[in-house]
């Protein structure tokens, strides 16, 4: 691989749909994972977010998306491609934490194919299922080349 197929991948935002709280409570409390690996399952980075501690996130619209503006992985990806997945939870003291639904997103081709801004709504094609919009939450990131 040449130096120009370094990438930057960096995770620009989350946003809740679903707080997994009883109706009285306002906020969930949130934590995020962020893998980067190779088609064959070699993993390249991995990201716990925030590195300490949980985010207190609603679900209320204007108070249920966060900027987070975190590198998750630079560096060189795998000859054969580049996975990129995100996991989050919300934790609970009592019970069992309740996961986010899990996003997972293959690359292949040319780093430089790569390049971009994901996040719901950036498919070109209609779609019925946006990979970044899901169900509970939504994920965005952009990947660059360095």
């Amino acid at each position: 691989m040449e130096r120009s197929d370094r990438v930057k991948i960096t995770l620009k935002w989350i946003q809740i749909l679903d707080k997994l709280e009883p109706f009285y409570k306002e906020r969930g409390e949130f934590r995020f994972k962020a893998r980067v690996s190779t088609p064959d399952g070699r993993v390249l980075s991995e990201t716990t977010l925030p590195k300490e501690g949980h985010l207190e996130i609603s679900d209320r619209p204007g108070w249920n998306r966060v900027t987070l503006d975190e590198v998750v992985f630079e560096g060189q990806p795998g000859a054969e491609g580049l996975v990129v997945e995100f996991t989050g939870e919300e934790l609970d003291t009592l019970s069992a934490n309740d996961r986010l639904d899990h996003y997972r997103r293959e690359f292949t081709g040319p780093a430089s194919s790569w390049v971009g801004w994901y996040g719901p709504g950036d498919e070109t094609q209609v779609r019925p299922e946006d990979p970044e919009n899901m169900s509970k939450w939504r994920v965005c990131y952009t990947i660059e080349q360095v």
